[in-house]
Protein backbone atom coordinates (compact mmCIF):
# COMPACT_ATOMS: atom_id res chain seq x y z
CA UNK A 1 0.00 0.00 0.00
CA UNK A 2 2.97 2.53 1.22
CA UNK A 3 4.92 1.45 -2.42
CA UNK A 4 1.21 2.69 -4.26
CA UNK A 5 1.06 5.90 -2.82
CA UNK A 6 4.51 6.69 -3.03
CA UNK A 7 4.13 5.72 -6.87
CA UNK A 8 0.92 7.56 -6.76
CA UNK A 9 2.89 10.83 -5.14
CA UNK A 10 5.75 11.13 -8.16
CA UNK A 11 3.01 10.44 -10.62
CA UNK A 12 1.42 13.79 -9.41
CA UNK A 13 4.57 15.19 -8.99
CA UNK A 14 5.52 14.91 -12.27
CA UNK A 15 2.08 15.67 -13.69
CA UNK A 16 2.38 19.15 -12.04
CA UNK A 17 5.61 19.81 -13.38
CA UNK A 18 4.88 18.85 -16.74
CA UNK A 19 1.77 21.66 -16.12
CA UNK A 20 4.26 23.90 -15.45
CA UNK A 21 6.65 23.92 -17.52
CA UNK A 22 8.14 21.41 -20.02
CA UNK A 23 10.41 21.88 -23.32
CA UNK A 24 8.54 21.07 -26.78
CA UNK A 25 9.88 21.64 -30.52
CA UNK A 26 12.44 24.35 -29.89
CA UNK A 27 10.85 26.10 -26.93
CA UNK A 28 10.13 25.86 -23.31
CA UNK A 29 6.17 26.50 -22.42
CA UNK A 30 5.35 27.49 -19.16
CA UNK A 31 1.72 27.42 -18.57
CA UNK A 32 -1.12 29.34 -16.35
CA UNK A 33 0.94 32.52 -15.66
CA UNK A 34 -0.82 35.23 -13.82
CA UNK A 35 -1.00 38.29 -14.88
CA UNK A 36 -3.92 39.68 -12.97
CA UNK A 37 -6.04 39.08 -10.32
CA UNK A 38 -9.79 40.29 -10.28
CA UNK A 39 -11.71 39.30 -6.92
CA UNK A 40 -9.65 36.65 -6.25
CA UNK A 41 -9.92 35.58 -9.44
CA UNK A 42 -6.77 34.91 -11.18
CA UNK A 43 -6.18 35.81 -14.63
CA UNK A 44 -3.46 33.64 -16.86
CA UNK A 45 -1.50 32.72 -20.08
CA UNK A 46 0.48 30.15 -21.41
CA UNK A 47 4.08 31.37 -22.01
CA UNK A 48 5.78 30.00 -24.77
CA UNK A 49 9.61 30.85 -24.73
CA UNK A 50 12.27 30.03 -27.63
CA UNK A 51 15.25 28.69 -26.37
CA UNK A 52 17.47 30.81 -28.30
CA UNK A 53 19.36 33.58 -26.41
CA UNK A 54 19.34 37.11 -27.15
CA UNK A 55 15.96 39.60 -26.76
CA UNK A 56 13.51 38.80 -29.40
CA UNK A 57 9.83 40.01 -30.36
CA UNK A 58 7.08 38.44 -28.83
CA UNK A 59 3.13 38.19 -29.85
CA UNK A 60 0.07 38.41 -27.36
CA UNK A 61 -2.17 36.01 -28.57
CA UNK A 62 -6.00 35.77 -27.73
CA UNK A 63 -8.86 33.64 -28.27
CA UNK A 64 -12.23 33.56 -29.69
CA UNK A 65 -15.04 32.02 -28.71
CA UNK A 66 -17.88 34.42 -28.83
CA UNK A 67 -16.48 36.73 -25.62
CA UNK A 68 -18.82 33.45 -24.07
CA UNK A 69 -16.37 30.42 -23.97
CA UNK A 70 -12.33 29.35 -25.14
CA UNK A 71 -13.57 27.26 -28.08
CA UNK A 72 -10.80 28.53 -30.09
CA UNK A 73 -7.72 28.29 -27.84
CA UNK A 74 -5.12 29.17 -30.27
CA UNK A 75 -2.69 26.70 -29.04
CA UNK A 76 -1.54 25.92 -32.54
CA UNK A 77 -0.66 29.05 -33.56
CA UNK A 78 1.42 29.99 -30.54
CA UNK A 79 3.59 26.93 -31.01
CA UNK A 80 4.13 27.56 -34.60
CA UNK A 81 4.63 31.61 -33.93
CA UNK A 82 7.34 30.09 -30.96
CA UNK A 83 9.32 27.56 -33.47
CA UNK A 84 10.15 30.51 -35.48
CA UNK A 85 11.74 32.50 -32.68
CA UNK A 86 8.48 34.60 -31.01
CA UNK A 87 8.11 34.70 -27.17
CA UNK A 88 4.39 33.88 -27.00
CA UNK A 89 1.40 34.92 -24.47
CA UNK A 90 -1.70 32.99 -24.50
CA UNK A 91 -4.03 34.71 -22.37
CA UNK A 92 -7.16 34.31 -21.16
CA UNK A 93 -9.59 36.80 -20.10
CA UNK A 94 -13.22 36.95 -18.24
CA UNK A 95 -15.61 36.04 -20.29
CA UNK A 96 -19.84 37.42 -20.68
CA UNK A 97 -22.05 37.31 -20.33
CA UNK A 98 -21.01 36.79 -16.32
CA UNK A 99 -18.38 40.37 -16.94
CA UNK A 100 -19.83 42.79 -19.83
CA UNK A 101 -18.00 45.03 -22.04
CA UNK A 102 -14.94 46.55 -21.56
CA UNK A 103 -14.11 43.85 -18.91
CA UNK A 104 -12.31 41.90 -22.00
CA UNK A 105 -10.52 44.90 -23.43
CA UNK A 106 -9.49 46.03 -19.71
CA UNK A 107 -8.16 41.92 -19.18
CA UNK A 108 -6.29 41.83 -22.75
CA UNK A 109 -4.74 45.61 -22.02
CA UNK A 110 -3.41 44.31 -18.65
CA UNK A 111 -1.97 41.48 -20.07
CA UNK A 112 -0.14 43.53 -22.80
CA UNK A 113 1.17 45.85 -19.81
CA UNK A 114 2.08 43.19 -18.07
CA UNK A 115 4.48 41.46 -20.77
CA UNK A 116 5.75 44.94 -21.20
CA UNK A 117 6.77 45.36 -17.59
CA UNK A 118 8.00 42.11 -17.38
CA UNK A 119 9.86 41.65 -20.83
CA UNK A 120 13.89 41.42 -19.02
CA UNK A 121 12.75 38.81 -17.50
CA UNK A 122 11.55 36.67 -20.30
CA UNK A 123 14.35 38.23 -22.82
CA UNK A 124 11.42 40.15 -24.91
CA UNK A 125 12.28 43.30 -26.74
CA UNK A 126 9.50 45.27 -25.43
CA UNK A 127 9.73 47.55 -28.88
CA UNK A 128 8.72 44.59 -30.12
CA UNK A 129 6.12 43.57 -28.60
CA UNK A 130 2.66 42.35 -31.56
CA UNK A 131 -0.71 40.94 -31.23
CA UNK A 132 -2.49 38.38 -32.82
CA UNK A 133 -6.07 37.13 -32.23
CA UNK A 134 -8.72 35.17 -34.21
CA UNK A 135 -12.82 36.08 -33.89
CA UNK A 136 -13.96 37.77 -30.81
CA UNK A 137 -10.19 37.33 -29.92
CA UNK A 138 -9.52 39.49 -32.85
CA UNK A 139 -11.74 42.09 -31.96
CA UNK A 140 -9.86 42.21 -28.37
CA UNK A 141 -7.26 42.96 -29.63
CA UNK A 142 -8.01 45.40 -32.18
CA UNK A 143 -9.85 47.30 -29.42
CA UNK A 144 -6.64 46.88 -26.52
CA UNK A 145 -4.03 47.74 -29.44
CA UNK A 146 -5.16 50.42 -32.29
CA UNK A 147 -5.40 53.42 -30.25
CA UNK A 148 -3.40 53.15 -27.04
CA UNK A 149 -2.36 56.38 -25.48
CA UNK A 150 0.82 54.93 -24.10
CA UNK A 151 3.11 52.21 -24.07
CA UNK A 152 3.24 49.48 -24.70
CA UNK A 153 2.53 49.68 -27.93
CA UNK A 154 1.73 47.04 -30.59
CA UNK A 155 4.36 46.87 -33.56
CA UNK A 156 1.62 45.12 -35.56
CA UNK A 157 -1.60 43.31 -35.08
CA UNK A 158 -2.74 39.97 -37.10
CA UNK A 159 -6.77 39.76 -36.88
CA UNK A 160 -8.26 36.97 -38.49
CA UNK A 161 -12.47 36.64 -38.76
CA UNK A 162 -12.82 39.97 -37.03
CA UNK A 163 -15.88 41.39 -35.81
CA UNK A 164 -15.29 45.16 -36.73
CA UNK A 165 -18.57 46.80 -36.66
CA UNK A 166 -20.89 45.43 -34.11
CA UNK A 167 -23.91 47.05 -35.12
CA UNK A 168 -24.20 44.93 -38.22
CA UNK A 169 -26.01 42.49 -35.70
CA UNK A 170 -28.24 44.03 -33.77
CA UNK A 171 -29.84 40.62 -33.01
CA UNK A 172 -27.03 38.94 -32.11
CA UNK A 173 -27.33 37.02 -28.83
CA UNK A 174 -23.81 36.57 -28.63
CA UNK A 175 -23.23 40.71 -28.67
CA UNK A 176 -25.96 41.58 -26.52
CA UNK A 177 -24.41 38.85 -24.07
CA UNK A 178 -20.98 40.69 -24.43
CA UNK A 179 -22.95 44.52 -24.15
CA UNK A 180 -25.55 43.84 -21.99
CA UNK A 181 -27.89 46.52 -23.84
CA UNK A 182 -29.70 46.35 -27.35
CA UNK A 183 -28.48 48.21 -29.82
CA UNK A 184 -31.41 51.01 -29.64
CA UNK A 185 -31.07 52.82 -26.62
CA UNK A 186 -26.75 51.95 -26.60
CA UNK A 187 -25.92 52.70 -30.21
CA UNK A 188 -23.21 54.92 -29.13
CA UNK A 189 -21.65 52.19 -26.85
CA UNK A 190 -22.16 49.54 -29.70
CA UNK A 191 -20.16 52.01 -31.60
CA UNK A 192 -17.28 52.22 -28.82
CA UNK A 193 -17.39 48.12 -28.88
CA UNK A 194 -16.36 47.97 -32.55
CA UNK A 195 -12.76 48.03 -33.94
CA UNK A 196 -13.54 50.63 -37.07
CA UNK A 197 -14.08 53.50 -34.65
CA UNK A 198 -10.89 53.13 -33.02
CA UNK A 199 -8.18 53.56 -35.57
CA UNK A 200 -5.91 56.55 -35.50
CA UNK A 201 -3.17 57.91 -38.01
CA UNK A 202 -0.78 56.37 -34.98
CA UNK A 203 -2.51 52.52 -35.27
CA UNK A 204 0.00 49.63 -36.01
CA UNK A 205 0.02 47.97 -39.09
CA UNK A 206 -2.60 45.39 -39.31
CA UNK A 207 -2.81 42.07 -41.22
CA UNK A 208 -6.54 40.79 -41.48
CA UNK A 209 -7.35 37.81 -43.03
CA UNK A 210 -11.45 35.78 -43.83
CA UNK A 211 -13.23 33.16 -44.90
CA UNK A 212 -14.81 33.28 -48.12
CA UNK A 213 -18.00 31.40 -47.53
CA UNK A 214 -17.96 33.08 -43.33
CA UNK A 215 -21.50 32.86 -42.76
CA UNK A 216 -21.26 33.98 -39.01
CA UNK A 217 -18.85 37.15 -39.40
CA UNK A 218 -19.55 37.68 -43.01
CA UNK A 219 -16.50 38.82 -45.10
CA UNK A 220 -17.50 42.55 -45.62
CA UNK A 221 -16.51 42.90 -42.20
CA UNK A 222 -13.12 42.74 -43.15
CA UNK A 223 -13.52 45.14 -45.93
CA UNK A 224 -14.76 47.57 -43.17
CA UNK A 225 -12.12 47.13 -41.09
CA UNK A 226 -9.67 47.54 -44.04
CA UNK A 227 -11.49 51.00 -45.36
CA UNK A 228 -11.21 52.31 -41.80
CA UNK A 229 -7.45 51.46 -41.47
CA UNK A 230 -7.07 52.82 -45.08
CA UNK A 231 -8.91 56.62 -44.44
CA UNK A 232 -6.11 56.71 -41.35
CA UNK A 233 -3.61 55.70 -43.56
CA UNK A 234 -2.58 52.97 -41.36
CA UNK A 235 -0.40 49.93 -43.49
CA UNK A 236 -2.98 46.99 -43.60
CA UNK A 237 -3.13 43.74 -45.72
CA UNK A 238 -5.81 41.74 -46.11
CA UNK A 239 -5.99 37.90 -47.22
CA UNK A 240 -8.99 35.73 -48.46
CA UNK A 241 -9.22 31.97 -47.40
CA UNK A 242 -10.88 30.64 -50.27
CA UNK A 243 -14.02 28.18 -49.54
CA UNK A 244 -13.97 28.05 -45.89
CA UNK A 245 -16.59 29.28 -43.17
CA UNK A 246 -15.69 31.29 -39.90
CA UNK A 247 -14.73 27.79 -37.95
CA UNK A 248 -12.61 26.09 -40.56
CA UNK A 249 -10.51 29.30 -41.42
CA UNK A 250 -9.14 29.02 -37.77
CA UNK A 251 -8.69 25.44 -37.56
CA UNK A 252 -7.47 25.18 -41.44
CA UNK A 253 -6.21 28.14 -42.97
CA UNK A 254 -2.45 27.31 -42.48
CA UNK A 255 -1.90 30.22 -45.87
CA UNK A 256 -3.49 32.83 -44.29
CA UNK A 257 -1.48 32.00 -40.79
CA UNK A 258 1.73 31.44 -42.46
CA UNK A 259 1.08 34.85 -44.51
CA UNK A 260 0.19 36.80 -41.03
CA UNK A 261 3.34 35.07 -39.36
CA UNK A 262 5.51 36.36 -42.09
CA UNK A 263 3.43 40.44 -41.72
CA UNK A 264 4.58 40.15 -38.11
CA UNK A 265 7.67 38.70 -39.03
CA UNK A 266 8.84 41.77 -41.10
CA UNK A 267 7.25 44.26 -39.04
CA UNK A 268 9.45 43.06 -36.50
CA UNK A 269 12.98 43.71 -37.86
Amino acid sequence: MKLVIIILAIIFVVACAGVKARSDGGYVLTQNVVYKTIDSQPLAGDMYIPESTGLRPAVVVVHGGGWTNRSGDMAGISRRLAKVGFAVFNITYRLAPEDRHPAQVEDVSAALEWLYTNAEQYQIDSTRISGWGYSAGAHLILLAGLDRQRPPYLKSIVAGGTPADLTAWPNSPLVLKLLGKPLAGAEAEWQDASPVNHVTRQSPPVFLYHGQWDALVEPEQMAMMKTALDEKGVSAKTYTVKFLGHIATYALASGAEQQGMKFISEQSK
